[in-house]
């Protein structure tokens, strides 16, 4: 059994190890985590990660269909919330542009509905990078 600690594209990766591998880990820090791709995308300032992430074509004329929606959801952490079982620490900038804080807020509601341990730490001066963490 192991704890992770993770930020940005490594709160992506946390959280998808987290519900991955429930047994293995017995918690988890995520800071400013990337839950939900096909959410994210619409509001992040790296819409064009997100394409990357779930191998979706990057077209910025047109909405993403519904077809690259459910790609970017599947490729998502949030399609293996249902099975964390560990407490989780979510560490958050509410002014955060690239990974918009609604994304760690996701996943603490969806957390605490099925009675998991779950925090929210909110900065709210602060962004991406939370420098006010000391």
């Amino acid at each position: 059994s192991s704890g992770i600690n993770a930020e940005y594209g490594g709160g992506f990766l946390a959280a998808h190890l987290v519900g991955q591998f429930p047994d293995f880990y017995f918690a988890a820090v995520m800071r400013n985590p990337v839950i939900d791709i096909s959410t994210m995308i619409g509001s992040t300032d790296i819409p064009d990660w997100c394409h990357v992430e779930a191998g979706t074509p990057c077209d910025f004329t047109t909405a993403p269909s519904s077809e690259a929606l459910c790609k970017l959801q599947a490729k998502s952490p949030i399609v293996h919330a249902h099975k964390i079982t560990s407490p989780v620490l979510l560490l958050l900038g509410a002014k955060d542009l690239r990974v918009p804080p609604s994304q760690g807020l996701s996943l603490h509601r969806l957390l605490r509905a099925r009675g998991v341990e779950s925090e929210v730490r909110w900065y709210p001066e602060d962004c991406h990078p939370l420098k006010s963490v000391a």
